[in-house]
């Protein structure tokens, strides 16, 4: 009787399985989505975001991304920055609200271009440069990114007085900011993404069956099983957030070479500089002046804007042991400032043939 109970409930399962529409089942797996996504799942709100935007961007796709931009989820934020039509402003400003600093740096630059649009946008970028000071070793990359791309867009706001007073020096400083934060940025995606372990890969073949004593078999661990659909959100995940990730990566890059490119030419088009890069650019190789050496903690002038930052190594090079290492951002800053002291106060740079006297 039992096995004619279990055959029939067996019967009933595949025929409700076999009656199955494709719509009913995209039903299911949004309902299956969004079940996990209340559960506080970050990936599980991309993927119900995902497939309620089938037909494209709707309001519930959005409360869906939003759910998971507040849980820290990367790829939901990223799914809401790439909304396109009429519900980007609305996409955008979910994103800021649900706490993504990043997604706060881009609703800034959707602001009208009018008197109060460009005043809010310098108050929002603003209050994202600022959390430089705040930065720690454990600071997510995403947040370094934004604070990073706060201060540039602030520089050029800055430098052309749009929203506020315009100011030449604060403006050299924040991009000197800007570009140590992005660099840090870099890599500590690079650093994240190595330590990340690859769940993509197959899992390792269960251990061979063994004889225990009195030759008695061991039955050997059941081997690790990825369900085809666990695979499809993880690779959709992987794939919004690298996309955006590479696309910022490739305009930063891309940044930098184009400013050197133009000061190898001499546009006329860049901003004079200052005295710390013209001394920087005519630093010798061979041997350190003395306008170098004056610039303690940091080395020579070049490095207040170079390599030495990334990854927080100028913390660690003015850090006493044992001792707590100062913030982030008030090293570059400091070191800026003593190389702009250094320039103005040295007096025999003019008689080092490896330096040009600024006036």
């Amino acid at each position: 009787m039992r096995a004619l109970h279990f055959a029939a409930a067996f019967a009933t399962a595949a025929l409700i399985v076999s009656c199955q529409t494709p719509e009913t089942a995209h039903r299911d797996k949004i309902r299956g989505a969004r079940i996990k996504c209340d559960k506080r799942d970050g990936a599980a709100c991309l993927a119900a975001g995902n497939l309620l935007a089938v037909d494209g961007p709707n309001a519930d796709a959005l409360k869906a991304w939003t759910k998971g931009c507040a849980l820290r989820h990367a790829g939901s934020c990223d799914a809401l920055w790439m909304v396109k039509g009429p519900l980007r402003e609305q996409a955008l400003v979910d994103g800021c609200n649900a706490g993504d600093l990043l997604s706060c740096v881009r609703r800034a630059g959707a602001f009208p271009t009018d008197g109060q649009g460009l005043g809010q946008a310098r108050a929002l970028r603003q209050k994202a440069c600022t959390t430089a000071k705040d930065l720690q070793a454990g600071t997510p990359a995403r947040d370094v990114q934004a604070a990073g791309e706060g201060c540039a867009s602030l520089a050029k706001m800055v430098a052309e007085g749009k929203g506020g007073g315009r100011d030449d020096t604060a403006a050299l400083k924040l991009e000197v900011l800007a570009m140590t934060l992005r660099a840090e940025a870099l890599y500590r995606y690079a650093r994240d993404e190595d330590a990340a372990p690859d769940t993509m890969i197959p899992p390792d073949p269960p251990p061979v069956e063994k004889k225990g004593r009195g030759g008695r078999r061991v039955a050997a661990a059941p081997a690790p099983t990825v369900s085809a659909e666990e695979r499809a959100k993880e690779r959709s995940e992987l794939e919004t957030t690298r996309f955006v990730r590479d696309a910022w990566i490739t305009f930063v890059q891309s940044g930098i070479a184009t400013s050197q490119r133009e000061a190898l030419r001499g546009d006329p088009s860049m901003p004079t500089p200052s005295a710390v890069e013209q001394v920087s650019a005519t630093l010798s190789s061979a041997a350190p002046s003395k306008c170098q050496q004056c610039v303690d903690g940091c080395g020579d002038i070049g490095r207040c804007a170079g390599d030495e930052f990334a990854g927080g190594r100028c913390g660690h090079l003015r850090c006493p042991g044992g001792g707590a290492c100062p913030p982030f951002d008030s090293c570059v800053v400091e070191c800026t400032a003593k190389a702009e002291t250094c320039v103005k106060a040295c007096g025999d740079c003019a008689a080092d043939p490896n330096m040009k006297a600024v006036k």
